[in-house]
């Protein structure tokens, strides 16, 4: 009896030996499978790459009623003022970055993506800079402020509906690192953000004065008078100054009765 039980372990160990463990089977198919999936991938690839371009389509976005870039801009930009050729070149032979530096190149486009589908369409979409003031210099060249705090030349295609800022300082302004480098830059910067970005003030305010001494006047869209504003800082508090004055006085006193508002000392709106 006990030789029999040893032969019948002999049997089971030998049929364990040459069995298939079921998780090997489960390692081959995933293998395969992955081998089929990174094939297909690299297929793709090479296929995408081969791809002829047939057209070139630009977006520009004019979220902002911009009208400073048409697609003939960007056409003329890619193509170095058609100097070069596109249709009819390879994905492989082309570079997208490339492209897009050269669209960033014109002075009024913020952002550009290239892009290439399938069927050889190369695709651009440009972000314009969105003005929020115009400098005015009564013997020098105009120009934009954009939002992103650089310096844009004026267009002569599209005239934007912005804050004007005249005086002291302009020319300064004119350098595409005074709004980041300059203390008083910045503040600047950050005033007539603080109005462009307020549909009420923008609606409100129609110019900015720059004094020497560093100090704001305000004039505004409707009526004869000035808003001594001081210096472009505690913007909250001094417009929100501002807004008692046309909210709660101008109502009650008439439109006609001030020639001076006064928000440059803390605590204090001084009507004159």
């Amino acid at each position: 009896m006990a030789k029999k039980k040893e032969n019948n372990t002999k049997v089971s160990a030998s049929t364990k030996r040459f069995s298939i463990p079921k998780n090997w089977l489960d390692y081959t198919f995933f293998a395969l499978l992955s081998m089929t999936f990174f094939f297909l991938v690299g297929f793709v690839q090479l296929k995408h790459q081969e791809q002829v371009v047939m057209k070139v389509e630009a977006d520009v976005s004019v979220d902002f009623d911009n009208h400073f870039v048409e697609a003939a801009d960007v056409l003329r930009a890619m193509t170095l003022e058609n100097s070069l050729t596109i249709v009819g070149k390879k994905y492989k032979d082309i570079d997208l970055k490339s492209l897009e530096e050269r669209v960033e190149s014109i002075k009024f486009v913020e952002d550009a993506q290239v892009s290439a589908d399938h069927k050889g369409t190369l695709m651009v979409e440009v972000k314009q800079s969105k003005p929020i003031a115009r400098i005015v210099q009564p013997y020098g060249p105009h120009a934009y402020i954009g939002s992103n705090a650089a310096t844009l030349s004026t267009s002569d295609k599209f005239t934007a509906r912005v804050l004007i800022v005249e005086g002291a300082n302009t020319k300064q302004m004119l350098s595409n690192s005074y709004f980041l480098s300059d203390t008083l830059g910045r503040q600047y910067f950050n005033l007539f953000q603080f109005i462009h970005n307020q549909e009420f003030w923008r609606a409100m305010i129609a110019q900015c004065t720059l004094l020497n001494n560093g100090d704001v006047v305000l004039l505004p869209q409707v009526g004869d008078y000035t808003i001594q504003f001081g210096k472009p800082t505690d913007l909250e508090e001094k417009f929100r100054k501002i807004e008692i004055f046309y909210k709660d006085i101008l109502p009650s006193k008439g439109w006609d009765r001030y020639h001076s508002v006064n928000v440059k000392f803390k605590d204090q709106l001084i009507c004159e």
